[in-house]
């Protein structure tokens, strides 16, 4: 046997499987025998008066029956489509797990090459989901806010390594290529439908409180909470963690450091709640 006929014999039996669904054709044929048998049994009372051809209580007894199948058959209609449509929803989020789960695993090893910033999105992720509990986010705010932690850095992806990894200062043009990863991140993002509101987080996380920072130099209130409260940790963590031209500084100048900050690069109000955090949870410190 050749593999087409095999592949017609795989076929058969999917094809010969019944619809599980009752037509809207042969809903409509039994509303329409339902009419026919009302018409009759009207005309006969009509015409042979008190002698109908069919008596009232088998014409009510077969209406009843017809109309009993019908909502029977519309309900097992209703659950069958209600159960594929939770499979296809469950389908969907499956999908857009294995996405994210696709493109974290690109971030972070691509951090794992260098030994500087290796978990750095992890524990900037920690520390504003930290943030995030402690400022009353919803369950549902938390998941979004993780999502644009993790790939808040996905744009850098497209920088090459000599200007991440250069020990020395950036020139005005390479600092002009490091500004715009936030925009690369977007655009690597953009046929993720569903991740409209991380782009806009990732977008704006680099912007300062003061209006100062890139890319649109928003201002205060202007600039997403979410994307305020990246920057919170992201600076934490840059401070907290080794880099190839300095140590990481120590915890009192990283609390002074945060301070400065506060009002003019970072959120006062997230400063200070993150200052909070950081004094009484010691995890958050921690460089794994």
């Amino acid at each position: 046997m050749d593999i087409s006929s095999q592949e017609k014999n795989k076929k058969a039996p999917e094809e010969t499987k019944k619809n599980p669904y009752v037509s809207n054709m042969f809903k409509l044929w039994i509303v329409g025998v339902i009419f026919v048998l009302m018409f009759i049994h009207l005309f006969s009372i009509t015409r042979y008066g008190p002698f109908p051809i069919i008596s009232d209580e088998t014409i009510v007894s077969i209406v009843l029956a017809l109309v009993g199948y019908l909502w029977i058959q519309e309900l097992r209609d209703r659950y069958r489509l209600q159960t594929l449509n939770k499979a296809l929803v469950e389908a969907q989020e499956r999908l857009k797990r294995e996405e994210l789960e696709i493109i974290a695993a690109l971030v972070l090893t691509e951090e794992a090459k260098d030994p500087y910033v290796r978990g750095h999105s992890k524990r900037v992720t920690k520390c504003a989901i930290a943030i995030a509990r402690k400022v009353g986010f919803s369950g549902a705010k938390q998941m979004v806010l993780e999502r644009a932690s993790i790939l808040h850095d996905l744009g850098k992806l497209d920088i090459v390594d000599q200007i991440l990894r250069k020990r020395g200062k950036l020139t005005d043009a390479e600092w002009g290529i490091i500004r715009k990863h936030p925009q690369r991140a977007v655009e690597m993002l953009e046929p993720l439908k569903f991740l409209a509101r991380e782009r806009e987080i990732i977008y704006h996380h680099h912007e300062w409180y003061d209006g100062k920072g890139y890319p649109q130099g928003l201002k205060g209130e202007d600039i997403p909470i979410e994307s305020r409260i990246i920057s919170v940790a992201d600076a934490f963590d840059a401070m907290n963690s080794d880099s190839a031209y300095r140590r990481a500084l120590p915890g009192d100048i990283i609390i002074s450091r945060l301070k400065e900050a506060s009002g003019n690069q970072l959120d006062p109000l997230l400063v200070d709640v993150f200052l909070d955090l950081i004094e009484k949870d010691l995890s958050l410190w921690s460089k794994d």
